[in-house]
């Protein structure tokens, strides 16, 4: 029964990240994001934030924690990942400029894509990983489907409002799906996890994060916000191509699914109550 669900996730992954992406591309515009980038500042602080005090963080963390190899190497690989898809809900549900997570998303996955394979191999010994293998992947899963949905949105105006609902529908139930199969499937190996602590410091982790990034927004209430969100939500699908495709132990998969969930869950409170403090201050003013 158990392998049943591991076969379903491995097809719920895929389906995840390209109607994920190209949902990104039918909703966005070009010249929106070419505008978010003038703030290069803020963006430079956010690249310090997920590819090196994020990543720090968490090396930090594993020198010393008792977790078996698989485990670390997950929860490694989490740290490095960045510019998740999911910043879009979690900006919207926040009640900030869309368009200004869109942009924070696609800068910091276009890093990953050049930085995870690079960077991977220098910090997991005996590890070897095909790094062009590896960012062909994430540019044919990730970007190409942006780039299509964009360019359909340009040409193709009619029939991209048409489909970008069903598109974002897909893409929300083949995230479940993917969460839930992956959680069903290995859940012998959960149990094996559960009483290590490397939960609890997935956790840590997401919410130290949200800090270090809410920090490096700047003075600004809206760049805090999406820094904070931006840095704690770590990108599942790269996490998910990479794990997928270089890690033979479900360990690796299993602590990234469980983090990724638990952090969703937690990052969509925190976002639920920067929502109410921008009604708040809202009507104040």
């Amino acid at each position: 029964m158990f392998e049943f669900f591991i076969n379903v996730s491995s097809i719920a992954v895929p389906i995840f990240v390209l109607s994920t992406m190209l949902n990104v591309g039918l909703t966005q515009k070009l010249s929106d994001i070419l505008e978010y980038l003038k703030r290069w500042h803020f963006f430079a602080r956010m690249l310090i934030a997920n590819f090196i005090l994020a990543p720090l963080l968490m090396i930090v963390i594993l020198y010393s924690a008792p977790f078996d190899p698989p485990v670390k190497a997950g929860l490694l690989l989490f740290s490095l990942c960045a510019g998740a898809p999911f910043l879009i809900k979690l900006t919207q549900t926040s009640q900030h400029d869309i368009a200004l997570g869109a942009t924070t998303m696609m800068l910091l996955m276009v890093i990953t894509i050049a930085y995870v394979p690079v960077v991977l191999p220098l910090l997991l010994s005996g590890i070897s990983v095909d790094a062009w293998a590896i960012a062909r992947s994430l540019l044919l899963q990730m970007l190409f489907p942006i780039a299509a949905g964009m360019l359909a949105m340009q040409f193709l105006p009619d029939l991209s409002k048409a489909v970008q609902p069903w598109i974002a529908k897909l893409g929300n139930i083949a995230l479940y799906a993917m969460l839930a199969t992956t959680l069903i499937g290995y859940f012998p190996n959960m149990m094996d996890v559960l009483g290590t602590g490397a939960i609890a410091t997935g956790l840590g982790f997401i919410a130290a994060a949200f800090g270090i990034g809410y920090i490096m927004g700047g003075e600004h209430d809206q760049l805090q916000d999406i820094g904070g969100l931006g840095t704690a939500q770590r990108n599942t699908a790269a996490c998910m191509i990479i794990a997928t495709q270089n890690f033979n132990d479900p360990d690796v998969v299993l602590i990234i699914t469980v983090a990724s969930t638990l952090g969703i869950v937690m990052l969509l409170l925190i976002a639920t109550a920067i929502s109410r403090d921008n009604k708040v201050s809202t009507e104040l003013v």
